[in-house]
């Protein structure tokens, strides 16, 4: 009987929904809390009440439905003064009650589900460890193969007008879908004051974070003081500022001085897309446990409350992913969209589950070379740039977002305010991190610019980690989408091998 050997991304699939059923499966418990207090680990479960008290008085009560408001609302009175002499004394329907003393911790319980996430963390840091050394070196040898500065300066110019057409696309997509289906306009006001109560904490820790987008000071922080440091901390726009004049100017001097060093990062080079084809045969077990844990914690309940919301972005998504770029695909390219999608099968599996385009870069920047013929000195140039400035899916769902919540306010945004919304979100998507959830961040640039509380990310953050997943999808699918119609420019168009 002849084996069937199942090719890397049908395993990547299958471990993917394997991982939703083994999640759904064994998720965690809404409707349980564990209690770490002086007399030791308790499980609390089928409460009818749980109250705070301090000094015989109470300060808090939370009925049997407000399992996250009760673990949020611990952690901030806990970090107080009195937190240890805080009393949690829980009610239960058939009459009886628990009294805990010197409560430290309460927290979710843990699951199947969420227990094997660390496997799928490991897969991560690998492919981030990989991804600063990769772009480092791809663009040094990639802009130093560039011959002269006019060159790389078309190449950087076609690369940089490409993401730029498709980012104001994708806004302008949001921005119709979100006010043709205008989602903000059928959420309760009890729904919104429930979440902004359950989430408020998390969102101010966000708002925190942020800072004004000022372009000026963006422009300039671009050039790093230290480009050593830039790379300690993984700051991709000043490692690709340093690697583009690096290899540059190294290609200035003479070959005798330029030739070791170009050897030395083209093996660096070679080095890390050796290590992720590797690492890759782990995808399939890393997938399973990543999205298991994601399924497992957040489950699917949220969406229901925000579920209007939910599927706008992910129509606007797939707008962009089977719209948009099939078309800009058979404009430049006259590649066969279904051959096109063959290839990125692991890109698009890898996005979906680590929700980070860096961590995606290295099978992206692997598949294009061998699988869709385009030259290394093109895609070690454009993929590292355009992992840091290409952020469709984030451009569209702060589109959205911005949207959503001036709705539930009741703001009604002119076209003037929708126009400072394409622009903000443009900039924050080149100033978005490659990192999960960083969106989130930027969006409050985008609310601040056209004068909607940025408190009101509340209102999404519990499905941010499902949309995020979704939104990495078309990221790291316009990089490679960039990938070849650049090199299709350049009459550097190697042959596409969808299998």
């Amino acid at each position: 009987m002849k084996k069937i050997k199942l090719q890397l991304h049908t395993k990547i699939i299958i471990g993917l929904v394997l991982g939703v059923i083994f999640g759904a499966l064994f998720n965690v418990s809404n409707s349980e809390i564990v209690v770490v207090s002086s007399t030791g680990e308790t499980s609390v479960s089928g409460w009818s009440e749980v109250r705070f008290i301090r000094q015989d008085s109470l300060i808090s009560s939370f009925d049997s439905k407000s399992q996250l408001q009760i673990i949020k609302y611990f952690k901030k009175i806990i970090a107080g003064k009195y937190g240890r002499e805080t009393v949690l004394k829980v009610s239960y329907p058939d009459g009886s009650a628990s009294e805990h003393k010197g409560v430290s911790e309460i927290r979710k319980p843990k699951s199947a589900g969420t227990v094997i996430k660390p496997v799928g963390d490991i897969f991560i840091r690998l492919l981030n460890m990989i991804a600063v050394p990769l772009v480092l070196a791809s663009l040094i040898v990639g802009a130093a193969s560039l011959s002269d500065l006019k060159h790389v300066a078309k190449i950087g110019g076609k690369t940089i007008g490409f993401y730029a057409i498709t980012a104001v696309v994708a806004i302008t997509i949001g921005l119709v879908a979100a006010n043709l289906i205008r989602p903000g306009d059928y959420m309760p006001s009890e729904t919104k004051n429930a979440l902004l109560e359950t989430y408020q904490d998390e969102a101010s820790s966000k708002i925190q974070q942020t800072t004004s987008l000022n372009i000026t000071d963006f422009l300039v922080n671009i050039v790093p003081k230290n480009p050593f440091k830039a790379i300690a901390e993984g700051d991709f726009l000043q490692i690709v500022f340093f690697s583009i004049l690096f290899g540059i100017f190294l290609a200035q001097i003479g070959k005798d001085k330029s030739g070791p060093v170009i050897n030395f990062f083209e093996g660096v080079s070679a080095a890390m897309i050796n290590l992720v084809e590797k690492i890759m045969y782990a995808a399939p077990i890393a997938v399973f446990a990543l999205i298991s844990a994601t399924v497992a914690e957040f489950g699917f309940s949220i969406l229901q409350t925000l579920l209007l919301y939910s599927l706008t972005v992910v129509l606007g998504l797939s707008i962009i992913t089977f719209i948009e770029y099939p078309a800009l695909l058979k404009i430049f390219t006259k590649i066969r969209i279904r051959d096109f999608l063959k290839t990125q099968r692991q890109v698009m599996a890898v996005a979906f589950t680590t929700s980070s385009s860096a961590a995606t870069l290295p099978i992206t920047m692997d598949i294009c070379e061998k699988k869709l013929g385009v030259p290394n000195r093109i895609a070690s140039f454009v993929l590292p740039l355009g992992t840091t400035i290409n952020m469709d899916g984030t451009a569209l769902y702060q589109a959205v977002a911005a949207m959503f919540i001036a709705q539930v306010y009741g703001f009604d945004l002119n076209l003037s305010q929708q126009l400072t919304i394409v622009l903000t979100a443009a900039l924050a998507a080149v100033g978005t991190a490659p990192v999960p959830s960083v969106g989130l961040i930027m969006l409050i640039i985008v609310l601040k610019s056209v004068g909607v509380p940025e408190e009101g990310i509340a209102l999404i953050i519990g499905v941010d980690r499902l949309l995020d997943m979704c939104r990495t999808v078309p990221n790291v699918l316009a990089d490679s989408l960039a990938c070849v119609v650049i090199a299709k420019s350049e009459n550097e168009l190697g042959e596409i091998k969808p299998e």
